[in-house]
């Protein structure tokens, strides 16, 4: 993923999920990349990478969300 940066993370996996999708439906290619272990599914992060140049759009979106519902 050269030319993405990592504009989330979170333990949660649907957390995560739900970030890239509210990118996606506003334009802003994202992808997610698994960190978690494989066997302690607590262990580890999933981030959420978009395109370098819709890094700080990104940003904006995602302050607006309120995740810690999510993340509770």
């Amino acid at each position: 993923m050269q030319d993405w940066k990592k504009v989330f993370s979170s333990s949660q996996l649907a957390a995560s999920s739900m970030v890239m999708g509210i990118l996606n439906e506003n334009e802003i290619p994202a992808k997610t990349l698994n960190k978690q272990d494989s066997s302690y599914v607590f262990l580890g992060e999933v981030e959420v990478y978009v395109p370098s140049d819709m890094f700080e759009k990104a940003q904006a979106l995602i302050s607006t969300i309120q995740i810690n519902s999510v993340e509770s």
